[in-house]
């Protein structure tokens, strides 16, 4: 049989709709809690745009060592305090998110809205750096950056470490 053949062939057609629908039922029974939380609007928390946030933006790893290497911003480590004593960014601040979302507030008095401020957490999927930088940005802050890599991209690429005592 020829590929015109096939596709002519009602058997076929009924095989590749059953599938589809197979596939389309699998696929949303195996992705219900996704599904659930997609309509109740919780991905919108997860992303920007720059509408909302002018000023906000997502800078490389080569676009954060050479800020860090010239001091042109302060560089603000939202990870918990355990993590940053651990291993940071040479001369980074430690500003915990889950810290100043409890209410720790007085960890902001350090950093001044007038200075270019670039935020990081651990990299991949984490996203305490952006909602640290949204915090921020309602709090006044404008010039505000976002190293998505995060610590485990500066880690790999071999940049300096400083460590607290007892890191590892």
């Amino acid at each position: 049989m020829n590929l015109k053949q096939i596709l002519r062939d009602g058997e076929t057609w009924k095989g590749i709709i059953i599938i589809l629908a197979l596939s389309l039922v699998i696929g949303t029974v195996s992705n219900l809690g996704l599904i659930k939380k997609f309509l109740q609007g919780e991905f919108r928390r997860a992303f920007f745009t720059s509408a909302d946030y002018p000023g906000l933006v997502f800078i490389t790893l080569p676009e954060m060592e050479e800020l860090w290497h010239n001091q042109k911003a302060v560089i603000v480590d939202s990870r918990p305090a355990s993590e940053f004593r651990r291993g940071h960014v040479p001369n980074a601040i430690s500003v915990p998110m889950e810290e100043v979302k409890s209410g720790n507030y007085g960890l902001l008095e350090r950093l001044s809205p007038g200075q270019p401020l670039i935020i990081y957490c651990e990299g991949g999927d984490c996203l305490t750096s952006l909602n640290l930088a949204r915090l921020l940005y309602g709090r006044g802050f404008r010039d505000l950056r976002v190293f998505s890599g995060g610590w485990a991209e500066w880690l790999a690429a071999g940049l300096p470490v400083e460590k607290e005592d007892g890191g590892y």
